[in-house]
């Protein structure tokens, strides 16, 4: 996928790029890498959380992960330019048998280590990025997930305070090197049905589709669906999104509160369906911490079955 891509988009990956750059690049245009994306900050962390289910059928987690110095590199490492560029060996590259993982490697090991056919490939593929490097790849380093702090020559990098973990290989290509569970330091669970309040109180902190993707077919894509006239199928509406509904297009905006003693059903009940009727762009929220309130829009189009 690598070499296809820039066969395709050669103007795209031209000037003195190193593989990490390259993979940085591609993976800003969806195509799969050893790459995943990271934070250094919890709310576009939050933001994400919410985001990665279309329709909010599952809980978000925030994963709150540490490392050692040692482990947290520059995009100019030479670690990072010999971990990502497995990415240019085939499918079938295997880390060869020589030495031990997780044992002090003796510098023979290394150097039989580095005369083997499968790592003088991939010293070649390294000093296309660092011409002078030198053959003393450890047979350790191919296994470790390391974080990366990029070059910030990327507006959404920079508006995500985003950074990297790039995987090695376990073992063998196909399989990613493991990240260690020592690095977890928490796992934040976020409500599913939580996620549409969570987006909008995001949004009032500046931290939405405009901002974090700062393109600007983004950046439209966002304006025009805030300026679209909803549309309301009867069909979609279960009974209790009808009640909920019809409470909100009645006198002033409501408290959660206000819509379940109206409606004679629990509080959790009117969030979760608030929650999925401001997914459906049905109903707009007022205010801000005890003091939201909630309103049906004015502007909705009943949509023919």
């Amino acid at each position: 996928m690598l070499k296809e891509l820039i066969l395709r988009c050669p103007n795209d990956f031209s000037g003195d790029l190193s593989t990490f750059q390259i993979l940085v690049k591609m993976q800003h245009y969806s195509l799969p890498t050893r790459l995943l994306d990271i934070t250094s900050n919890p709310l576009v962390a939050l933001y994400f959380s919410c985001t990665t289910h279309e329709k909010y059928d599952e809980d978000g987690d925030v994963i709150v992960v540490g490392f050692d110095i040692d482990q947290v590199k520059y995009f100019d490492s030479d670690t990072v330019s010999v971990i990502s560029n497995l990415s240019r060996r085939p499918t079938d590259f295997k880390i060869p048998s020589v030495g031990t993982i997780g044992a002090i490697e003796t510098n023979k090991q290394i150097r039989l280590f580095n005369e083997t056919y499968e790592i003088e490939r991939l010293l070649h593929d390294v000093r296309q990025d660092k011409p002078h490097f030198k053959p003393i790849i450890q047979r350790g380093h191919l296994g470790k997930v390391i974080c990366v702090k990029p070059m910030l020559d990327n507006p959404r990098i920079i508006r995500q305070d985003g950074a990297f973990l790039l995987f090695g290989v376990d073992g063998d290509k196909t399989k990613p090197a493991q990240l260690e569970e020592s690095s977890i330091i928490e796992r934040i669970k976020v409500n599913k049905a939580k996620k549409v309040e969570i987006l909008m109180q995001l949004k009032a902190l500046g931290i939405s589709q405009a901002t974090l993707f700062p393109e600007i077919e983004q950046v439209a894509t966002h304006i025009k669906k805030s300026y679209q006239s909803p549309e309301l199928r009867l069909r979609e509406l279960s009974f209790a999104l009808s009640q909920v509904l019809d409470a909100l297009k009645q006198g002033t905006p409501k408290s959660i509160h206000d819509v379940a003693k109206q409606n004679n059903v629990s509080p959790m009940t009117v969030s979760h369906c608030i929650s999925k009727l401001n997914e459906m762009g049905l109903v707009e929220r007022l205010g801000s911490g005890r003091n939201v309130r909630w309103q049906a829009k004015h502007n909705i189009k009943v949509v023919p079955e």
